[in-house]
């Protein structure tokens, strides 16, 4: 099917929105449509349904972008956050029953019991992070909303002129300035991520509620240019006093210096923001009082960052409202750590976090920035990852509470439930219900395969993935052909995303207008 027959096809189609379905379907050219998921045709073909179609319509999955299953809800949410990660980048969801010198055993419940070589797990995490997961997204827009310090009352109507002027490229002359700086910029939602495309800054992406006192915020960030972003976080959105007050509601918007902290409390009110840039952090508490005053305080540490002008990193954010302790990782590598005096208000500092809310900021112009996968779960105060101690020729054992690790070798998993380890002190056994994870030594790991042009990624609620070559299945029984398990027969009540091109969605391939 040619490029034009696709466009055809889909434009009546996108005018029927009373016959859609729980099912999106998202293409690389940004065209999508409701419908139902049927399944996979030799070819490879992706076969769709929709009731106002007579029969099931197929389309080159190199021409799909991604499917979002049942609104992105899954059927079945899976019952528990233990996975392995694997040398393919996967995260296969499972309760780990079986480990000898060859194989690791996995009891899922989308794919049956696996059977995995050893040699092709990098990972075992039997209790991750230690908590059950509040949010795993984005795979629509709702509970997200934005907000600008200039319009305290909710952003206006957009500005039609704007959205075309932003649409057309930078600025170039006066008209264009004005244009731009009237009309606030917003973040834009497509298909399983948020993108800032806007050339200006000044309009954060929010979400009001979510963050446990205990919590854990993950988010893989891709960037173009020089990151420079900034993350809310245990905000309650606090309403501060406008600026001017003789201001009138629906003013124009109002520019913004890159990089300025002034206005963070008028986004995010009593919260923690983070500055995150590709050469340095800064940590500020934001507050407001009762009167509606809004102040701003740096916490002065000296953190350093190395990260490239145009790049991706998965952010995790580890806080503890009451200890007070903030710890940062950038892809799964310990960063730098705050404490707040124990959480406790000695010496007269109190955790400035007062709400559960967190949210997002561009802070730079003609920064553009690509949010998704971005998880919330409880944590159980563990401040470390074993990844920041794996050693090429020995596994590293990091246990549930946090502070205990061992360097040697993983044995087998005796009917007791326990895993037999060799360590430099002799032979020791863990419970694996005590393990929070398990790096296996680098030189053992096999080497990663190649990907193929047809790979595609099915992603699970509230974690985990599984990539391959598809094969042809319905959708009951999604057929993949997986590097490391084999092929698979995959039930997708799980499931809230096939993607078909996560391989080709490098930086430049965000978006078709990016």
């Amino acid at each position: 099917m040619t490029r034009p027959s696709l466009v055809l096809w889909l434009c009546p189609c996108l005018a029927l929105t009373a016959a859609d379905s729980s099912d999106l379907i998202r293409f690389t050219n940004g065209d999508q449509l409701h419908g139902s998921f049927v399944g996979i045709k030799t070819g490879p073909l992706a076969t769709w349904q929709r009731e106002d179609v007579s029969a099931p319509v197929d389309f080159q999955i190199s021409r799909v972008r991604h499917v979002v299953l049942h609104g992105g809800q899954p059927l079945r949410p899976l019952e528990s956050l233990a996975h392995l990660g694997l040398v393919n980048g996967d995260r296969m969801p499972g309760i780990v029953t079986g480990i000898d010198e060859h194989t690791v055993t996995l009891t899922t419940t989308y794919a049956g019991v696996l059977r995995i070589p050893r040699n092709q797990i990098s990972m075992l995490a039997p209790n991750p992070l230690g908590g059950r997961v509040y949010y795993y997204g984005p795979f629509s827009e709702k509970d997200w909303s934005m907000a600008h310090a200039s319009f305290p009352e909710g952003l206006p109507p957009p500005d039609a002129n704007a959205m075309a002027d932003a649409k057309a490229g930078p600025p170039n002359d006066e008209k264009s300035e004005v244009s731009a700086s009237s009309s606030p910029g917003r973040w834009v939602f497509s298909g399983s991520a948020w993108y800032w495309k806007d050339k200006h800054t000044g309009t954060a992406l929010i979400r009001e509620s979510g963050l446990p006192d205990r919590a854990v915020l993950r988010f893989d960030l891709s960037w173009k240019n020089r990151l420079c972003l900034a993350i809310g976080f245990h905000a309650d959105f606090a309403h501060t006093k406008p600026k001017d007050p003789d201001t009138p509601k629906g003013g124009k918007a109002r520019g913004f210096i890159p990089g300025d902290a002034s206005d963070l409390p008028r986004l995010f009110g009593n919260s923690y923001v983070l500055q995150l840039y590709s050469n340095y952090i800064m940590l500020y508490r934001t507050s407001v009082t009762a009167d509606g005053k809004p102040s701003i305080e740096p916490i002065h540490q000296n953190n350093n960052l190395r990260l490239v002008e145009s790049g991706e990193s998965q952010v995790e954010l580890r806080t503890n409202r009451l200890t007070g302790s903030i710890t940062l990782f950038i892809n799964d590598e310990f960063i730098t750590q705050w404490s707040e005096n124990d959480g406790s208000g000695r010496d007269g500092v109190h955790y400035a976090g007062k709400g559960s809310g967190f949210g997002f900021l561009v802070q730079g112009d003609d920064a553009p920035v690509r949010i998704s996968d971005v998880v919330i779960s409880e944590w159980n105060g563990m401040p470390d990852s074993a990844r920041s101690l794996q050693v090429d020729d020995q596994d590293v054992v990091l246990m549930s509470n946090g502070t205990d690790r061992f360097a040697g070798h993983i044995g087998n998993l005796n009917q007791q439930g326990k895993i037999q380890f060799q360590g430099k002190h002799g032979p020791l056994h863990f419970p694996l219900e005590d393990v929070a994870e398990i790096r296996f030594a680098h030189n053992h790991l096999a080497t990663p395969p190649d990907v193929s042009p047809d790979h595609l990624v099915v992603r699970f609620h509230p974690v985990g993935s599984v990539s391959g070559r598809p094969l042809p299945s319905d959708r009951s029984s999604f057929g993949i052909l997986n590097s490391s398990a084999g092929e698979l027969k995959l039930s997708l009540d799980s499931a809230v995303m096939i993607d078909f091109n996560a391989s080709k969605q490098i930086i430049d391939d965000w978006d078709a207008n990016f």
